[in-house]
């Protein structure tokens, strides 16, 4: 009997932690080393501390990233809407309270591994 309870409690442990983590987690690969692709792949670590660095070794501003910058031709608004970088939103001080988007349910299940290209 106690094998059983055991054996029922560590199979509910088990399907608690696999709900628990995350089921696919988008992967960046930088297409260059270009400094608007560095740009870019600092806003989509999603860490500010990452985002903050590059911007000083770049000597860019938050201003230039969130409305010059483009990331795989998309606005850096559009792209960490895109790929749900809210890390990202709040450190560029980036307005998502207008930006209206439909996500296809169906076809929610976002690329593994994006190839990441900046503006040139």
């Amino acid at each position: 009997m106690n094998t059983l309870k055991a054996t029922l409690y560590s199979s509910v442990l088990l399907s608690a932690v696999s709900i628990a983590s995350p089921v696919m987690a988008t992967q960046f690969i930088a297409a260059d080393s270009t400094p608007g692709t560095q740009a870019c792949m600092a806003v989509a670590s999603n860490k500010r501390l990452t985002i903050n660095n590059t911007m000083k070794s770049l000597r860019i501003s938050k201003a230039v990233i969130s409305k010059k910058l483009l990331c795989n031709d998309l606005s850096v608004g559009d792209f960490v809407s895109l790929y749900s970088l809210n890390k990202s939103v709040r450190f560029l001080n980036i307005d998502m309270d207008t930006r209206t988007s439909i996500t296809d349910l169906a076809k929610a299940k976002m690329p593994s591994v994006v190839i990441m290209a900046g503006s040139k």
